[in-house]
């Protein structure tokens, strides 16, 4: 499932509103979201972003219906039965990648001097935060460079530039210690960011499976 079936199917199923007047990526969208989040009310696709073409989905996971939508599952389930389902489907075995030359990720290609990331329609959501945060719920992936482990991690991204991201890597956590070792040894670590960027307020947490068939399908 893809992420326009997903909204289809929560559209379907009276758990997605779609907002068309025009909202402000700077404070309301965030806000709108944060008091329909409080109300336990739909997820939110605003289709009207203030400067922006591209439209911003947000709450996708804040109820244990759409969860249940994403997990391929029928509506009242629990959230018990949706954990083992979770648990099954993360730990069955993996399907390795199979490298194509077309597909809807390779639809748009934008690289070198024509990367802009203010061209993405990135919310703005606390007066005191420092910036945008392009990154809250999405993977960074990392190698040992000694081991060759990969390592998929979640760590919050700001926008500083056109071209370049701020990423807050918390000490002790397995890409620290990456970082470490490459800081020894006079080498910049290679990175990736896999996913898209979200806002995520009381939303449920969705833990990957380290899986280094994923990474290799990236390209780590």
């Amino acid at each position: 499932m893809d992420l326009r079936e997903f909204i289809k199917k929560c559209e379907k199923a009276n758990e997605l509103k779609r907002v068309k007047k025009e909202i402000d990526w700077n404070l309301e969208l965030s806000h709108v979201s944060i008091v329909n989040d409080e109300k336990d009310r739909y997820a939110l696709l605003f289709e009207n972003v203030k400067d922006y073409k591209n439209p911003v989905l947000t709450g996708a996971f804040s109820s244990k219906e759409r969860l249940a939508i994403a997990l391929g599952m029928k509506p009242g389930t629990s959230m018990c039965e949706m954990s083992r389902e979770w648990m099954k489907l993360s730990t069955k075995k993996h399907i390795p990648p199979v490298k194509v030359k077309t597909g809807p990720i390779l639809d748009r290609i934008v690289e070198g001097g024509n990367v802009n990331l203010f061209d993405f329609p990135v919310p703005f959501m606390y007066p005191g935060d420092g910036g945008r945060f392009i990154g809250t719920t999405h993977y960074l992936v990392t190698k040992d460079p000694e081991t060759g482990w990969v390592n998929c991690g979640t760590y919050r991204m700001q926008i500083l530039d056109e071209k370049s991201c701020g990423i807050q890597i918390i000490k002790g956590k397995h890409a620290d210690f990456m970082l470490k070792k490459y800081q020894k040894m006079g080498k910049k670590m290679p990175a990736q960011d896999a996913g898209s960027y979200g806002y995520r307020r009381r939303s449920a947490r969705i833990f990957n499976r380290i899986c280094s068939d994923f990474c290799r399908c990236i390209g780590v």
